[in-house]
């Protein structure tokens, strides 16, 4: 008596294929989400903190809507986010552009100022399209309060300070001040004189992120990826 074993070797092929390419496809979306993760986190310690930059930059995997044994996945960011992101992958000098000065605000500035067309401040401030990132003229029409020029002895630095202001007790940004309310006698019966913006002719910024180094890091882990994929 014989016994006769056949084996569909196409059919077990393309069974063996089809589980690789699942496993393979879910190891690159896993190691993607990895580095999308990893690339927003330092995105925001790089930014200050900053809460809506990091949430610029993308994944997708290739090809979409199937699995393949050779999948790929790539994690961008375009527009005016990579422009600013660009500016921390090196050491950059910001100099003056047709002035003498660069403007770099206090914490008294606060972080955003109001548009030319919205002068008044008040009401305005949060219409749609108000503000922008804080210059010397947009605090003055925030705030109302006129900016004085006042130079350092030596010429290398100068400053923008406003008369009769006080600070907002919540956010520490330079207000117009109130002989009433609370914190209001701290300042005197005319308020203080704040520095709001140093000028400086050039700013250096450091590199503050390595994205080769975050992408090998996160590439590192396919190869695991799959072998844990596999042995499920």
């Amino acid at each position: 008596m014989r016994a006769r074993i056949d084996v569909d070797a196409d059919g077990l092929a393309a069974e063996i294929e089809k589980e690789l390419a699942r496993d393979v496809t879910a190891s690159v979306r896993e190691a993607t989400n990895v580095l999308k993760t990893a690339l927003r986190d330092e995105t925001w310690r790089a930014f200050s903190m900053s809460n809506r930059l990091p949430l610029a930059w993308r994944g997708k995997v290739y090809p979409q809507g199937r699995d393949s044994v050779e999948a790929a996945g790539y994690v961008a960011v375009r527009g005016s986010a990579a422009k600013i992101i660009e500016t921390a992958l090196q050491a950059t000098v910001i100099r003056a552009r047709g002035g003498r000065w660069l403007a770099v605000p206090t914490d008294a500035a606060g972080k955003q100022g109001l548009r030319a067309g919205f002068e008044g401040g008040g009401g305005h401030v949060n219409r749609r399209g108000a503000r922008e990132r804080v210059t010397p003229a947009g605090f003055e029409r925030r705030t109302g309060l006129k900016l004085r020029f006042v130079p350092e002895k030596g010429g290398r630095r100068a400053f923008l300070v406003v008369d009769g202001a006080m600070r907002n007790r919540a956010t520490g940004i330079a207000a117009p001040y109130r002989q009433r309310g609370r914190g209001s006698r701290l300042y005197g019966p005319a308020g203080h004189t704040i520095v709001v913006f140093t000028l400086v002719p050039q700013v250096t910024t450091r590199k503050r992120m390595d994205l080769d180094a975050i992408a090998e890091e996160a590439g590192a882990t396919v190869a695991g990826l799959i072998v844990m994929h596999r042995s499920r």
